[in-house]
């Protein structure tokens, strides 16, 4: 009988990872609740990034994508007050989650089958077109 490994303990993002998700709450495009995300959603988000750490990597393996945790490892969980903020990269499409207001999930899905192995520079991140 085999058993499921543990998650990997969180560790702090990397600069790039840091950059992306930054860039996602300052230019990223989304709805809460069917309004528009606001300047106070975004200044609330923000607050949360100093202690966001990465917890499980995607097991695709053609993104860098990573669930996003708390010291502990903890991730809410995932509901119907879920906003998605949606921004583009050179050949990627990234994506941030937010679940129960706590920043949950950062995806870079990349646009061709080629994949991508890190997340871009923050100036290569734009609003969607």
């Amino acid at each position: 009988m085999t058993t499921a490994s543990p998650p990997p303990p969180p560790r702090p993002l990397t600069d790039r990872e840091r950059g992306a998700l930054t860039a996602l709450l300052e230019r990223g495009t989304g709805s809460a609740g069917g309004r528009p995300v606001t300047a106070e959603d975004r200044a609330r988000w923000s607050a949360q990034v100093p202690g966001t750490l990465a917890g499980r990597r995607c097991g695709c393996g053609t993104c860098p994508s990573v669930e996003l945790t708390d010291a502990a490892g903890r991730t809410p969980a995932s509901g119907d007050g879920r906003v998605v903020l949606e921004a583009s990269a050179p050949g990627a499409l990234l994506l941030l989650f937010v679940d129960e207001d706590r920043l949950s999930y950062l995806e870079l899905a990349p646009l061709d089958d080629a994949g991508v192995a890190e997340f871009p520079d923050a100036g290569q991140v734009r609003p969607p077109s």
